[in-house]
């Protein structure tokens, strides 16, 4: 395999070239993630998605404050007990899924947050690709 621990990985951009960024590279446990103009510079735009179904930055992991939809997106530690931490991504509609809670991750509508709600296909708000994607290769 390539050796890295990721299916995808880089920027995580909306349709309309907006990025998942932790908000001035904040260090600070449970920061909302937040939507940003894509820049491609620093580490607080760039995520791996793992296999373990993690996204994971320079020091957080994506977790949700709540199971509703509505609930923030936030940064924090890898908790090993967690079950919140996990997320599937549709490649054929371009969402995140919030594998606990079944909702999808969303932009807020008056604000920079980013949530989780009801998932709609349609909705182009929660439509994302991955800057990279890492193909298992032969060594």
């Amino acid at each position: 395999s390539s050796g890295i621990n990721a299916e995808y990985g880089g920027m995580i951009k909306s349709l309309d070239n907006q990025c998942l960024d932790n908000a001035g590279g904040s260090d600070t446990h449970g920061q909302h993630l937040q939507i940003w103009g894509c820049h491609n510079l620093g580490n607080n735009q760039f995520w791996m998605y793992r296999k373990d179904r993690r996204i994971m930055g320079l020091l957080y992991v994506y977790d949700v404050d709540g199971l509703i939809p509505g609930s923030n997106v936030i940064l924090v530690w890898i908790d090993h007990k967690s079950d919140r931490q996990f997320f599937d991504y549709n490649p054929k509609t371009q969402q995140l899924i919030h594998r606990k809670s079944g909702l999808c991750v969303d932009r807020h509508a008056s604000s920079r947050d980013v949530i989780i709600d009801s998932c709609d296909p349609y909705r182009t708000n929660q439509k994302w690709t991955f800057q990279y994607t890492y193909a298992d290769r032969p060594i």
